[in-house]
């Protein structure tokens, strides 16, 4: 019997949308803790690299959600060297939420990216307020010094 790992739910997700879109990924690579594809759009080529987190963090207000996604040392260097390379890049962060129905996708583009690697942080918390529009990924100083990223960004970054 195969055993469906919990990565497969929120990697899969994010192919279903693409499969949607009629675009057909190539897996690059893969492991539990990322996944990275090339597509060919009508954007052009792009390089997608995604990552996931299951359950969002514990907060004290009800109508704020959290996730912390951790950047290892070798995804840092992965994904200078695919900028470095001049690939367009997008990285998916799969905010997941218990029963998976109410999770969503934040995308950044290669300049939002670029600005979180030049912090030189090994993390990325990113966060939304209930019925917000836009994710808010810190860069210090709280949620008024923070990228704003907006919810609905899949046919700008990828399909159109």
């Amino acid at each position: 019997m195969a055993k469906i790992k919990v990565a497969d739910f929120y990697y899969g997700a994010v192919l279903s949308m693409l499969f949607n879109k009629h675009i057909n990924p190539a897996l690059l690579e893969s492991n539990d803790d990322r996944q990275i594809y090339d597509l060919t759009t009508n954007k052009g080529d792009l390089r997608l690299f995604i990552k996931y987190r299951a359950d969002r963090q514990k907060t004290k207000t009800p109508d704020y959600y959290s996730w912390l996604f951790t950047l290892t040392e070798s995804d840092i260097q992965e994904i200078i060297s695919y900028l470095d390379a001049g690939h367009n890049l997008v990285v998916a962060l799969v905010c997941g939420v218990a029963g998976l129905s109410e999770s969503e996708i934040a995308l950044l583009n290669k300049d939002e990216i670029k600005q979180i690697i030049d912090l030189q942080k090994s993390s990325i918390t990113i966060s939304r307020r209930k019925n917000e529009r836009a994710f808010r990924i810190a860069v210090g100083g709280g949620r008024d010094n923070s990228i704003q990223v907006k919810t609905n960004r899949f046919d700008e970054l990828i399909v159109s």
